[in-house]
């Protein structure tokens, strides 16, 4: 069974004060905590810069945009869950528009059982996305070794005639000696051999 998650911060941007205050006394208790709001979209963009949500919640339409290119962006650019509120009417248009996107609507009026399923499902999207977020980078650094330490076992055989074994076990070899990873020991020697290339 995992482990119970910290609060999970909510941002809402909306140009009416009233959603702010309904998503501040609604948010289903003790696991959500307002993080921040904006009531507009160019301060929610200069905002997010240095804001981090799991869900963000856009009650469309703002002041000075409608807010659907800002969904998409938030969508697209961060790990956060992005909720598109919007009217009843234009409920189904703004699925079709924002859901490719990753981001899910919800029409207003809505009810209070309502607001806290997609708020939950929200939340779920972000934990999925930020998992998914650190093994890609987990990923990402796997792969950034592994070619560093193969640049460097072919440093080894191209100017020191090893056979690909003695390199991989010279490099092993280096980073237990001197306590350091073996991208390390790989870098070290690629800096030793960079000069004669």
């Amino acid at each position: 069974m995992p482990a119970k998650l910290e609060q999970k911060r909510v941002f809402v941007i909306s140009s009416n004060e009233n959603f702010h205050r309904y998503v501040r006394d609604n948010l289903p208790d003790g696991d959500y905590i307002i993080a921040g709001g904006a009531v507009s979209c160019t301060e929610a963009r200069q905002k997010m810069m240095d804001e981090s949500a799991a869900v963000i919640l856009i009650n469309m339409p703002l002041n000075d945009e409608c807010g659907t290119e800002l969904a998409g962006d938030l969508a697209e650019n961060t790990c956060s869950a992005v909720i598109a509120v919007v009217k009843n009417e234009q409920e189904t248009e703004m699925r079709q528009a924002l859901e490719p996107c990753g981001v899910l609507v919800l029409g207003r009026p809505f009810a209070h059982a309502a607001f806290h399923q997609v708020v939950y499902d929200a939340a779920a999207s972000f934990a999925r996305l930020s998992a998914m977020s650190m093994e890609n980078q987990r990923l990402q650094i796997k792969l950034l070794d592994l070619r560093t330490v193969n640049r460097a076992k072919y440093a080894l055989m191209q100017y020191l005639g090893m056979t690909e074994e003695q390199a991989h076990k010279y490099i092993e070899q280096q980073a237990m000696n001197m306590r350091i990873s073996k991208r390390a020991a790989a870098e070290n020697v690629l800096k030793t051999y960079s000069d004669k290339r």
